[in-house]
């Protein structure tokens, strides 16, 4: 029986063009205002990044980049590289993404078969290859002269380099069009669910075609792509992931998705759509997933990077799980063609044959390699037409129902990883690296069948020698994916009868090798840890994870044969274990286990995770307070009616609002935060008690004429005093507006309230308000309180620094301030001044230059300002810093905050690079009570002025714009109603607007109105603003 022609009937039409940068900017037209990427607390729109990447792809023209070329990018993951990829596309030219881990070695020789001329990356990184080396200058510095117009660009011209592995030793570059890409991913057309809702990670390794489909699947689609910084993704930043930014499609090699699978498959958890691939799927991993989430779609993805991303793919069903063929490779993709061929013969169904590739997805060929671009695209006659296909050396089947069936490999080529690997390719790096006479690398399989990694059996140059660290020399030359997972000297390689070399022989002696223990790393370097139980804990993680009865504690987890995967799971274990993150990156950095105990010592606490003093406190009982919370109550205590702690917000809602089930929604958040249910007590100690006290009851005010009367008489409403210690710890307040709109108030205690809770109440008093599925119950007091005390005890003791903070801070000179008009008021106003959306990314571009946080460069400009006002430039400042320390303290209403001080000398001049070791000193010691330090300055500190307190000044640097309140069809815009008191004379903040740009607020008591106007102009200037 032959195939069936209309099982290779793909042909569909391209209805946006065949450009990669032509569509996302139509989608940047249509949509500007949608997220496009998401990289850390940047949110960047389809029409910043189309306009960012016209600005790039003006200065890369005015470099000398043209059409048609190859631009090399050393760039780390973010949105940075994607700005400067699709800035090369406008250009007209190819990029070619470079790993920014690879040896120098593999950098020069990937380069100079690429033959470009220009490597787009730091200057640091890439001066010294060979390309000329142009820095991006950020994607917000770079700007396009009116009327810029892109490179004319077709689906037939070059878009992309792949690099991978090559049989004749050396790299290949696979040049791929701009139809390969789009090909796939056209609205309707595609062989997956790609929307204008798809929120997908980008995680994959840059040099890999998976980029590619992370990438461009979500951007030709007009969804929103999230950067992923760590080396992979990981199951428990999948589920940050999809509770922050709504992720619901994610691709996975076969290899991480098996990991997922095993180390915590709850966290695909809220994701519809999965694709995987790389390598063959485990049947036993893809029957758990789809057990566990029958409705979710998963998709097997086959191809070589030849046909760009994917040459076939299929829906997997359960059905699947159960023949002994394995799970198919699928249908051919969009615009794609496959052929099963003994020679030039077409093969009948069923029977094994090449697979060949034909169709748009199709790789224009090798650069610099015509002869091996000829060889593996031949022009063949099939169905009565020349048609040009690609070779991929697998086998495959049809079967009946035109669905394909992978064999396996023709040829020695193997994937390891997810990369495609030629052994000729690594005996020959080896062989040049190591003094040996010859090397044979051999494959190792993994219980599955698939291929785990090499070995590398080498015959010394020198008799006796046991080439004693060549792993480490070849993990300085070669690519992670070829370095050996061990090196074996052999006096000789053995072979067969027919001359061939004796593979099993080879793995034999391997097996015999690991047995015995690692040289230097015997019984008795184990011994010496016996003492440290975290060091032998993750020790015997390593083990499992490896397969093997021990691993010693200083042994190196790479050379024993770990792999990133591994590395993957071993942390996903310890995750489970410790109860706390143990991010890859770290056992990838340390690479034993020893290390990485020490890491997590000095990061994360200990592994016990037990509090201090005599287990966890009681789910419902007394809580003891945090250093600032027992400084709220302190104050209460002394000040009932003092309304100096009231945190309060008003919501102007555009519309009339329904009270009853604004009070429903009060009684959710309520019930959802213990924190708002909790006396606050002196019994004896300071402690929270949890108390059965109803929600509050929205409180009607009579209707005001205008919105700023609304906004004043429900903030006058809501300064009455609250009794924490009887557990009154919140009020809302509503009121109606002449025009229809209508005002919503909030007050909370500052005792069980934070600037980062304000988003949680927002978020939790829309679900409720809208009737949405409720959320299961915040963290209680009790386990805020665990996490707080076994945080504190793995940091240094807090004793010493104390001590160390006094004589830092103890002669602080008081700043002299400029009282105001006389007034009798202690109330609280403020200045505000905007800085641009130009301003605001240059300051972010000044931050990453000088490898320092914006909250560094913000505070430099702020002491620049202060002593240029004041004419003082020695003073101290005080800086709230937050303490959720975990991802369920994440999503709770409470106090957790401390403050800091950090004192600035020399402030005339200071820069964020001179700022920088002030601000790691003082967050080193952020666990140090602030109440604690507070009594013992005032001890020794020179006397302040009447009223003054020791320090006058606090600058806070908030992470989120205002958040609003989702009450379905009524949008409801938060305003910022004055504070109702100050702890210091002068309290700077710095807010993120909705327009990219910031808002720099000066809030002050009458002790300093002299000096405000200037203050927030000369720190309006020092930040790049007009003041």
């Amino acid at each position: 029986m032959e195939p069936d022609r209309a099982w290779n009937d793909t042909r569909r039409h391209y209805p946006d063009g065949q450009s990669v940068h032509g569509i996302v900017a139509r989608v940047a037209r249509d949509r500007p205002w949608a997220v496009a990427l998401i990289d850390g607390d940047e949110r960047i729109t389809y029409g910043e990044l189309d306009r960012a990447a016209d600005g790039c792809a003006h200065r890369l023209a005015e470099f000398g980049v043209g059409r048609g070329e190859v631009v090399a990018v050393l760039l780390p993951r973010g949105a940075d590289l994607v700005v400067t990829v699709l800035g090369v596309l406008k250009a007209g030219a190819a990029y070619a993404l470079l790993d920014t881990e690879w040896p120098e070695t593999r950098l020069r020789d990937v380069l100079k078969e690429l033959g470009a001329k220009v490597v787009v990356g730091d200057s640091g990184r890439a001066t010294g290859l060979g390309p000329r080396v142009w820095t991006p200058p950020g994607r917000r510095a770079a700007t396009a002269p009116k009327g810029f117009v892109p490179a004319d660009t077709g689906g037939g011209d070059p878009c992309c380099v792949f690099v991978t592995s090559g049989t004749t030793g050396r790299p290949k570059a696979v040049l791929s069009p701009h139809r390969a890409t789009v090909r796939l991913f056209r609205p309707g057309l595609s062989f997956g669910d790609f929307t204008p809702r798809t929120v997908q990670p980008l995680a994959a390794s840059l040099p890999w075609d998976g980029f590619t489909l992370e990438l461009w699947s979500t951007l030709l689609t007009g969804g929103t792509s999230v950067v992923v910084r760590e080396p992979y993704l990981t199951p428990d930043a999948l589920r940050r992931m999809v509770r922050d930014h709504g992720v619901d499609v994610v691709f996975l090699s076969s290899g991480l998705f098996n990991l997922f699978v095993d180390e915590d498959i709850e966290s695909f958890a809220g994701v519809s759509q999965v694709m995987t691939g790389g390598d063959r799927l485990s049947v036993p991993h893809v029957r758990a997933f789809l057990d566990r989430f029958p409705d979710a779609v998963l998709i097997n993805g086959y191809g070589p990077v030849e046909s760009t991303v994917v040459a076939a793919t299929h829906r997997i069903v359960r059905a699947d799980c159960d023949g002994g063929a394995g799970v198919p490779i699928g249908r051919p993709a969009p615009d794609t063609r496959v052929h099963l061929l003994d020679g030039a013969r077409p093969c009948e169904v069923g029977e094994p044959g090449e697979l060949c590739v034909s169709g748009d997805g199709l790789a224009l060929g090798y650069l610099g390699d015509p002869e091996a671009t000829a060889e593996r695209f031949p022009v063949l006659e099939l169905d009565g037409a020349a048609t040009r296909v690609y070779r991929t050396g697998d086998l495959a089947r049809w079967d009946e129902d035109g669905v394909l069936h992978f064999l396996g490999r023709l040829d020695r080529q193997v994937k390891i990883r997810g990369h495609r690997v030629e052994p000729a390719e690594v005996e020959r790096q080896v062989e040049r690296v190591l003094e040996v006479r010859r090397c044979v690398a051999v494959a190792r399989r993994a219980a599955d069948g698939s291929y785990r990694g090499l070995a590398a059996f080498c015959v010394p140059a020198r008799d006796g020698d046991r080439l004693g660290g060549a792993l480490s020399a070849l993990r300085g030359t070669l690519a992670p994916y070829h370095v050996p997972d061990a090196v074996i000297a052999v006096d000789a390689i053995p072979q067969t009868a027919r001359g061939k070399v004796d593979e099993p022989t080879l793995l034999a002696l391997l097996d015999s090798v690991e047995a015995a223990p690692a040289a230097g790393e015997g019984s008795a370097g184990a011994a010496e840890d016996l003492g440290d139980d975290l060091a032998l804990r993750v020790a015997r993680v390593c083990a499992d994870v490896l397969g093997q009865d021990t691993v010693p504690v200083a042994a190196d987890f790479v050379a024993l044969g770990g792999t990133s995967l591994d590395a993957g799971r071993v942390c996903a274990r310890l995750t489970s274990e410790l109860g706390r993150p143990v991010p890859v990156s770290l056992l990838l950095r340390e690479r034993n286990a020893r290390g990485l105990a020490d890491a997590l010592r000095e990061a994360t606490g200990p592994a016990s995770g037990a509090v201090p003093g005599g287990g966890p406190v009681p789910e419902g009982g007394p809580v003891p307070l945090t250093p600032v919370q027992r400084d709220f109550l302190a104050k209460h205590r002394g000040s009932p009616d003092d309304r100096l702690a009231h945190c309060t917000g008003v919501w102007v809602a555009d519309g009339p609002v329904d009270l009853a089930a604004l009070d429903r929604a009060a009684a959710y958040v309520h019930g959802r935060h213990e924190a708002l249910r909790a006396a606050y007590r002196d019994s004896p100690a300071p402690e929270a008690v949890p108390v059965d006290v109803p929600a509050p009851r929205t409180v009607p005010l009579p209707e005001a004429a205008s919105r700023e009367e609304a906004v004043r008489e429900v903030h006058r409403e809501l300064l009455r005093p609250l009794e924490i210690t009887e557990g009154e710890i919140w009020r809302l307040a509503a009121i109606p507006i002449a025009d229809g709109a209508t005002a919503i108030g909030y007050v909370v205690h500052h005792i069980a309230f934070d600037g980062w809770s304000e988003t949680v109440l927002a978020r939790d008093l829309g679900d409720g308000y809208r009737g949405l599925p409720e959320r299961s119950p915040a963290s209680s007091l009790a386990r805020t309180r665990a996490v707080w005390e076994a945080h504190r005890a793995a940091l240094p003791a807090a004793e010493p620094l104390l001590d160390e903070l006094v004589a830092e801070l103890r002669d602080t000179p008081e700043l002299p301030l400029r009282p105001g008009p006389p007034t009798n008021s202690r109330v609280p106003s403020r200045v505000v001044r905007p800085l641009s959306k130009a301003a605001a990314g240059a300051l972010r571009d000044e931050a990453a230059r000088s490898g320092c946080t914006m909250f560094t460069v913000l505070l430099a400009g702020y002491a620049r300002a202060v002593s240029a006002v004041t004419g003082q430039d020695d003073f101290g400042m005080v800086v709230p810093v937050a303490q959720r320390l975990d991802t369920g303290m994440e999503d709770v209403i409470g106090c957790h905050v401390n403050m800091v001080c950090v004192r600035v000398r020399e402030a005339v001049g200071i820069t964020p690079d001179g700022a920088a070791p002030l601000v790691r000193r003082a967050l080193a010691a952020q666990h140090v009570g602030f109440d604690t330090l507070i009594g013992r300055l005032r001890d020794v500190m020179p006397a302040r002025s009447a009223g003054i307190p020791l320090f006058q000044t606090n600058f806070v640097v908030q992470g989120d714009a205002a958040p609003g309140l989702d009450l379905g069809p009524v949008p409801a815009r938060l305003v910022r109603p004055p504070y109702a008191g100050l702890t210091t004379p002068l309290q700077t903040e710095v807010w993120p607007d909705e327009e990219g740009g910031l808002r720099l607020v000066v809030n002050f008591l009458p002790v300093a109105g002299g000096l405000v106007e200037d203050l927030a102009d000369a720190f309006l200037r020092e930040l790049g603003g007009e003041g």
